[in-house]
């Protein structure tokens, strides 16, 4: 049975007086992933959706062409099925769960900002499930995501990822908007797909250049992540926070209107990156992360400002107090300002520390 009381524990009181902090808005909203963590992972993950990967040998069993190419649907063909069946294929179901920290209205229309996105893959019995070629025939991939889906009590930071449901969220002192986990996309992983046969999405490897090293990182990226077949319940982070201290502070920062980029890779040359994705897209390897200076919580971009949310468990030591002194001293040597706020602080007043965040920028 999963573990429905999913609530983040300790939350700062001061954080209950924010709207929609303990229930959804009651209007309809959109996700907005794109400006949250990058067009790329957005088009991505956008693509991630009916029988995944896509393999040349089931798009060339396609009856249907246009100019030439062939029409592949989002449900397999009938040659497509049988060719599951004859390979022995299962399939699991995965969900691309996104959880907001906040909303926010721009030109009339209501959006979520994400802070987290994984996935997670269907379960019974506390184990993943798996469905037959036979079922994915009878089934409309189209209407998975009818109804809104999402996990009620979805934990990003713990082993409580709620429960799986459709339409309006009920009310409950134990769920708040930020641990609803809403079902952005369902895709179904067959188990038997041949590496070597899979199709790039064409959208994001023509942003990608020509060069083969870099869409090998990204192939490679694919594969470990989106396409690795599940074998427990556990739920891959893809991109967020990855502390409630830094869903704190963010909420508070939020408030103030400061939307600082989430987990900025920061290199020697100055260059920055939100994602793996954008560094690719910039032309720098997977290889270069060994090259990094460090990866900010969160990065205000303009104002050359790097947020970081110091846990007692990982920034007390002496050892520790001289690595982030190393740190903060080759950002200013390329021009970036260091903010280092302590989860004691953040627990105590979120708010403060949001506060004190943006009187540094206007000094």
């Amino acid at each position: 049975m999963p573990d429905i009381d999913g609530d983040i524990q300790n939350r700062p009181k001061e954080l209950w007086a924010f709207p929609n902090y303990s229930c959804l808005p009651d209007e309809p909203f959109q996700i907005d992933l794109a400006s949250a963590a990058g067009e790329f992972l957005a088009n991505d993950i956008f693509d991630l959706d009916g029988v995944q990967p896509l393999e040349s040998a089931v798009i060339n069993l396609s009856n249907e062409f246009f100019e030439g190419v062939p029409v592949f649907h989002l449900n397999p063909s009938k040659e497509a099925i049988d060719f599951y069946k004859d390979r022995g294929d299962t399939f699991q179901m995965v969900n691309v769960v996104v959880c907001c920290h906040s909303f926010e209205r721009r030109n009339g229309k209501l959006y979520g900002l994400p802070y987290h996105v994984s996935l997670y893959p269907a379960q019974k019995k506390g184990v993943p499930a798996e469905v037959s070629a036979e079922w994915i025939n009878n089934i409309d991939l189209g209407r998975v995501l009818d109804g809104r889906p999402q996990y009620i009590g979805y934990n990003p930071f713990s082993k409580a990822f709620g429960i799986y449901a459709a339409g309006g969220v009920p009310a409950s002192k134990n769920t708040h908007s930020d641990t609803i986990g809403f079902v952005y996309n369902t895709y179904f992983l067959t188990s038997n797909y041949e590496k070597s046969d899979v199709c790039d999405p064409g959208l994001c490897t023509s942003l990608l250049g020509d060069s083969r090293g870099i869409i090998g990182d990204y192939r490679k990226f694919r594969f470990s992540r989106y396409f690795k077949n599940f074998k427990n319940v556990a739920p891959i982070k893809i991109w967020g926070c990855d502390s409630p201290i830094e869903l704190f502070l963010l909420q508070a920062m939020s408030q103030i209107g400061l939307n600082p980029k989430i987990q900025m890779l920061i290199y020697p040359d100055g260059s920055v990156f939100p994602s793996l994705q954008s560094m690719w897209e910039g032309g720098v390897r997977t290889s270069r992360l060994s090259k990094i200076i460090t990866e900010a919580d969160f990065f205000f971009e303009n104002a050359k400002i790097a947020i970081f949310c110091d846990s007692v468990a990982h920034h007390t030591s002496a050892e520790d107090r001289a690595k982030d002194s190393a740190i903060d001293a080759k950002l200013e040597k390329i021009g970036i300002r260091s903010f280092r706020v302590s989860g004691k602080d953040i627990a105590e007043s979120p708010i403060s520390c949001a506060a004190k965040i943006k009187e540094l920028m206007n000094s």
